[in-house]
């Protein structure tokens, strides 16, 4: 290895750790707004200002390397998969800080450390909920990758309508996320999942390097047809709708039980505990079809083979795989109000096939 490599090692991990130090920072200064959350051994009121916190280091790195130029493109561009590799050990580091200090949950080491003992852990004196930043952190990791891609072809002075419908596509997920921040904390990673190297790394690394697969690819700058450009927003919109819709309907059945949703759907539900009207008679995870179909109108924006495929893929395999696990800790819960849902609700993922 020679000195160069050696100091490409060094200033990608200085560049990782600086993005992660600041938005933690700017998660703890930034005025917020207080929102109870449904997860009963969590904290009280979780302090929310993500959209803030994503606008401000957003903003900044497009003024710094698109405005001022502070920062060389291509530099950044070349250490890509450098910064990938010291995300994964930040991420590796920290989830063993994280777990090993903490009592058992299992008779396996390793199971601790993929899956975690904490369920919610809090930071800086309850000031920050553990899982509120690591998203936080993806999020916003996802972002700055996305902006440099867009930045990355720019330069090349050719037609980027592929490229241009990914990013806004693209940002507009992330954007809509952070401003839907709230209504988050009522789905299955902040009620059921411990936080450990899963949890850790899918927010520090996979998040932001793997849903944006495109930044990896060869991808030409082109201009898309009328009809491919037309079906990738209309596919990522529909899908848009339908996980968007779910998720905003389920928080307003746990917030206002007695509320209709859009004015419209009466909230229906099996003993008032599971919701079966409006999005939620269609399948018993229709937000993980929107998910998906989400991720597919970003894939047929991008025409470089089969590798961004693999991010509607992943979400195919980790829906099927997470839907019968929650089929099972339902049923476990619920009892004969689960039976009775299932009936009246028959789908799993897919209307009228699956």
């Amino acid at each position: 290895m020679t000195v160069l490599d050696l100091n490409e090692w060094f200033f990608a991990f200085i560049h990782i750790s600086f993005i992660y130090t600041f938005i933690t920072l700017l998660h703890l200064v930034v005025p917020a707004h207080y929102v109870r959350g449904y997860v009963q051994d969590g904290p009280l009121y979780y302090r929310l200002n993500g959209l803030r916190v994503f606008l401000i280091v957003s903003l900044s790195f497009i003024l710094c390397i698109g405005y001022f130029e502070f920062i060389d493109i291509q530099y950044l561009i070349e250490l890509r998969l450098k910064h990938a590799i010291c995300a994964c050990l930040i991420g590796l580091i920290f989830t063993f800080v994280l777990v090993i200090p903490h009592k058992p949950k299992s008779s396996s080491f390793l199971l601790d450390i993929y899956l975690g003992r904490l369920k919610n852990p809090q930071w800086f004196g309850n000031h920050v909920d553990g899982k509120i930043l690591l998203y936080l952190i993806g999020g916003i990791g996802l972002e700055l990758n996305l902006i440099l891609f867009y930045f990355e072809h720019a330069q090349e002075n050719k037609s980027m309508t592929n490229i241009s419908t990914y990013i806004i596509l693209f940002s507009f997920f992330t954007t809509e996320y952070f401003y839907h921040e709230h209504v988050h904390l009522y789905t299955f990673d902040f009620i059921i999942e411990y936080v450990g190297f899963k949890l850790v790394w899918g927010c520090l690394v996979f998040y932001p390097f793997f849903y944006p697969i495109a930044i990896w690819c060869k991808i030409n700058s082109t201009s898309l047809s009328f009809i491919r450009q037309l079906l990738s927003i209309c596919v990522f919109f529909l899908g848009w709708i339908l996980s968007r819709g779910a998720n905003n309907q389920k928080h307003l059945f746990r917030t206002k039980p007695n509320e209709k949703f859009l004015n419209i759907f009466q909230p229906i539900s099996v003993n008032g505990r599971l919701l079966c009207s409006g999005w939620w008679s269609l399948s018993r995870h229709i937000n993980y079809l929107g998910d998906t179909l989400m991720a597919i109108g970003l894939s047929i924006a991008i025409n470089g083979g089969i590798y961004p495929w693999l991010y509607p893929l992943y979400y195919i395999g980790l829906f099927i795989a997470r839907e019968r696990t929650d089929y099972d800790r339902c049923r476990e819960k619920y009892g004969r109000d689960w039976d009775e849902y299932c009936q009246r609700v028959p789908y799993r993922i897919i209307p009228f096939l699956y």
